[in-house]
């Protein structure tokens, strides 16, 4: 099945009962606002009236313009629900970080007028240099908390919600007539369990669901080029850990520990298949955790991870693993093999574009430098800072 099979084009052109009733209120307001020009400033009402005329032909005509370059579009968003929307949406509200930060990618931040609360926490404070102005937007609600009241004040015309969003209010947006797109950068559908899936196939999983994910923000930002580009992105980057490391053998495989924010990335994790792809193995996997598990150091001992990364969104792991003595003794940090992976490689649950793109890349050079230089790594995130964030990449990959 192709990426946009799942778009069907609605041929019924009506106005949904929403844009009839935001339609209505402009025009209630611009009669109020007529009339109020009218009683203060009878000398002149001849001049009001017409300056009044002409602006509302204005206005009408650019309507129908912006409405003529609409379309709607049929979608199964990745919750399995049913969604019609009008594209491009100039009014969105993004309740999950992932699909922030890639409608950032894509140049579409003039289009968000609301973001999920955690923002800065889930994704790092490179959001301010490649969104200037977020700080200022309005976060109605969380990945799993929503205030109904805020998000219909923002009119959106389209909500991005996470996986693990209120069942009610998702229902009680979508009585209001407003759109809501789940996004769970997976491609096995609705899970019992949003933040611990069972998948049978992982990395198929995640490859089709961050596909879905980048392609269908594209189409819903009205960047479908962009969304495009950054894939075939992505791709070429995969291509090269894949010629580099894709041959090592399991028995060769550097065994790896994933730990952040307190958390542990078991089976069925994203982090696990970007371990796999870049010559590694999940030392939790193995050791048949499912999904994310609280970790100590005892725990993490029993694993016996020869490298161990943690993520510098949460500073706190990697001092309490390189500092506290009770991981003293774990082979890993006796090493010196502790890394803190930096914001761009994101070896998260769930993938993002910028995942596959430069941090499956990253960890390939961390484990097997001499198969993959810092050289490469260094030139690809440079292209895609400049191609997709239009900000320069600073860092430096040693």
């Amino acid at each position: 099945m192709s990426d946009h099979d799942d778009f069907n084009t609605v041929r019924n052109n009506d106005l949904s009962r929403r844009s009839f009733l935001r339609l209505s209120a402009i025009g209630v307001g611009a009669a109020a606002a007529i009339g109020a020009v009218g009683c203060a400033q009878n000398s002149s009402s001849s001049s009001a009236s017409a300056s009044a005329s002409s602006a509302s032909a204005s206005a009408s005509a650019s309507a129908s313009a912006s409405s003529a370059t609409k379309r709607e579009i049929s979608l199964k968003d990745q919750n399995d629900y049913d969604v019609t929307v009008s594209v491009p949406c100039e009014r969105m509200v993004v309740l999950q970080h992932h699909s922030l930060d890639m409608l950032c990618q894509l140049g579409a931040q003039d289009s968000i007028v609301g973001i999920v609360d955690s923002w800065k926490k889930n994704l790092g404070d490179y959001m301010n240099d490649v969104f200037p102005g977020i700080d200022q937007l309005p976060t109605p609600g969380g990945l799993s908390e929503w205030n109904v009241e805020q998000i219909a004040a923002l009119e959106p015309d389209v909500v991005i919600a996470a996986s693990q969003a209120p069942e009610d209010a998702m229902q009680q947006v979508r009585d209001l007539g407003i759109p809501v797109v789940v996004v769970s950068l997976r491609g096995e559908g609705k899970q019992a369990e949003a933040q611990n899936p069972r998948l049978a196939n992982a990395d198929a999983a995640y490859t089709e669901g961050c596909e879905w994910a980048i392609k269908t923000l594209g189409t819903l930002s009205g960047k479908d080029d962009v969304a495009g580009d950054i894939w075939d992105f992505c791709l070429e980057s995969r291509a090269i850990v894949d010629k580099a490391v894709g041959d090592i053998s399991d028995d060769e495989r550097v065994k790896v520990a994933v730990l952040a924010n307190g958390i542990a990335y078991g089976n069925d994790k994203y982090v696990g298949c970007q371990l796999l792809r870049s010559g590694a193995v999940n030392a939790a996997a193995l050791a048949g955790v499912q999904g994310n598990t609280d970790y100590n150091a005892e725990l993490v001992a029993t694993w016996n991870p020869e490298v161990i990364i943690t993520q510098d969104r949460y500073p706190d792991d990697y001092k309490t693993i390189t500092t506290d003595p009770q991981y003293a003794e774990l082979q890993a940090v006796k090493d010196g093999k502790v890394i803190e992976a930096p914001y761009w490689t994101k070896p998260w649950g769930n993938p993002d574009t910028d995942s596959i793109a430069l941090g499956e890349l990253w960890l390939s050079h961390t484990f097997y430098p001499e198969k993959v230089d810092a050289k490469t790594v260094q030139e690809k995130a440079e292209a895609f800072y400049k191609d997709f964030y239009g900000i320069e990449f600073t860092d430096t990959v040693k």
